[in-house]
C-alpha cells in the first residue's frame, strides 16, 4: 500500500518458528546397526558427532521408506524434489530445518513428503534452551541408556540424486516445554516398534496425523549443559535430571 507518499509492505502475522537445530549423534555406527537391525549403506562414511549443526551443511543419517532395509545419509534441511540449486541459496530463503504438520499439509511442494517420502533421522540426542535469570539454559536431551533413537522426518530427493531432509516437530510432548521454553515445537521420537509403522506405504495421512500430534510416551534424560557447549571445549555441569515425555 502507499502511505504518506511511500509504498510499504503490509506483512501478515505469522507464527513464531524457533527450531530445534542442533543434534547429537554420538553413538559408534555398529551400535546404530545393532539397535535398528539394519547396515549403513556406505558404512566408511559415518562418524560419531557430538554436535550436528544444522546451520551447516550437514549430513544426518537416516532410514528412507523408498529403502527402509539400510542407513542412508541426507542433507539437513528439505528442499523441493528434484531441486537443482545449491542448499545454501535454498535455506537463506527459507530455513526448513524443521517442518511442522501444517507446514507439510499446506505448503504445495511439502505434501508429497508426508505421504510418500517419511523418513527416520538416527541421533543419540538433541539440545533445547530454556529462558532463565534473563539469559538461556542450554539442555541436552538423550535415552538414559544412552542408546540411539529416532526423530519423525520428511525428505526429498534432489536432482544430483542426494536426499534432504527435515525433523517434524509437534506441540504435543508438553511437558518438554520444562527445558524447552523458546518454543512449544519438539521433535516427535519414533519408537522402535514404530519404524515399520511411520515407513510403511500403507500407512495413511489419517494415522499419521494423531502420531504427530500427540506422539506416544518415550522416556528421555535431560542434563544441564555449559552454554559453551556449542564452542570447540565442552564441559558439563552436575545438574542432570530425568522426565518422561508424556502424551
Amino acid at each position: 500500500m502507499i502511505k504518506n507518499g511511500l509504498f510499504c509492505v503490509v506483512v501478515e502475522h505469522e507464527e513464531l518458528k524457533i527450531m530445534i537445530y542442533k543434534l547429537s549423534n554420538a553413538v559408534e555406527r555398529e551400535h546404530i546397526e545393532a539397535e535398528l537391525g539394519i547396515p549403513f549403506k556406505y558404512p566408511h562414511i559415518y562418524s560419531p558427532t557430538l554436535i550436528i549443526n544444522g546451520f551447516n551443511e550437514t549430513n544426518l543419517s537416516v532410514v528412507t521408506m523408498q529403502a527402509p532395509y539400510e542407513i542412508n545419509y541426507a542433507i539437513w534441511g528439505l528442499m523441493p524434489q528434484n531441486f537443482k540449486e545449491d542448499w545454501h541459496i535454498f535455506q537463506n530463503n527459507a530455513n526448513t530445518l524443521n517442518v511442522s504438520l501444517h507446514d507439510l499439509e499446506n505448503i504445495r511442494w511439502m505434501k508429497e513428503s508426508l505421504r510418500q517420502r517419511r523418513c527416520l533421522i538416527i541421533v543419540s540426542g538433541f539440545y533445547t534452551h530454556l529462558l532463565h535469570n534473563g539469559g538461556t539454559s542450554t539442555y541436552h536431551l538423550y535415552k538414559p541408556s544412552q542408546r540411539p533413537f529416532m526423530l519423525a522426518g520428511v525428505y526429498n530427493i534432489l536432482e544430483d540424486g542426494f536426499y534432504c531432509s527435515a525433523l517434524i516437530t509437534s506441540s504435543g510432548n508438553t511437558s518438554i516445554s520444562s527445558y524447552h521454553d523458546l518454543s512449544n515445537m519438539v521433535p516427535v521420537v519414533i519408537r522402535n516398534e514404530d519404524m515399520g509403522f511411520w515407513l510403511s506405504k500403507d500407512t495413511s495421512l489419517d494415522q499419521i496425523r494423531p502420531y504427530i500430534e500427540k506422539p506416544p510416551k518415550v522416556n528421555l534424560k535431560a542434563e544441564l549443559i555449559n552454554n559453551g557447549i556449542f564452542s570447540e571445549s565442552l564441559s558439563y555441569t552436575p545438574d542432570i535430571r530425568n522426565f518422561n515425555i508424556k502424551n
